[in-house]
């Protein structure tokens, strides 16, 4: 049963990068509500969820565009936007609002190219969710969400699919009280 939930959730999450990059954003409101759907929310939370984590995709191209304009306040507006979007779906899902503000830094410094401070922030989102007792846990699925990020950058679906399944096969082990992934 794992496995095949893990191989599900992962082929949505490879979907969403693709979905995002099409600029597909129906299209990813509707993978991450079934994301969600899988994980055993309400059809209601799971669809505000998915198209939260759709506006923060749309929110994040918005804050890059103005980083490109070398407006660095407009483009720190659209991160915190990014953070407020990502803490309701938190809300939604009845998780601690802990996490979002992770994610929305190593998406920002995944687009600076601060490699460093990207892999702190995917750990902490993890390392909050999943607790410190699940240490070891945490820090695979950093590296699981790295090596998907650098192969998504490639365009290698393949691979990129295969990532998100060994990303979700590790995190369904621990069963978590907070899934760490918000999109």
């Amino acid at each position: 049963m794992n496995e095949t939930l893990a191989a599900t959730l992962g082929e949505l999450q490879a979907q969403i990068y693709w979905l995002h990059d099409a600029l597909e954003f129906t299209e990813l409101a509707s993978a991450a509500a079934t994301i969600y759907m899988k994980l055993g929310y309400t059809q209601y939370s799971a669809e505000t969820a998915g198209n939260l984590i759709s506006e923060a995709y749309q929110l994040s191209d918005d804050a890059a565009n103005a980083q490109q304009a070398g407006d660095f306040d407009k483009e720190m507006q659209f991160y915190h936007q990014v953070k407020d979007k990502l803490t309701q779906v938190e809300t939604i899902l009845g998780y601690p609002t802990s996490i979002a503000i992770h994610q929305m830094k190593w998406w920002m410094y995944f687009r600076h190219k601060q490699k460093l401070q990207t892999i702190i922030h995917l750990f902490l989102q993890h390392l909050k969710a999943a607790g410190f007792i699940n240490l070891l846990t945490a820090i695979k699925l950093t590296y699981f969400l790295m090596k998907i990020g650098r192969v998504h950058k490639s365009r290698d679906t393949e691979t990129t699919k295969h990532n998100a399944i060994r990303y979700w096969t590790e995190l369904l082990k621990i069963k978590p009280p907070q899934y760490p992934y918000l999109g």
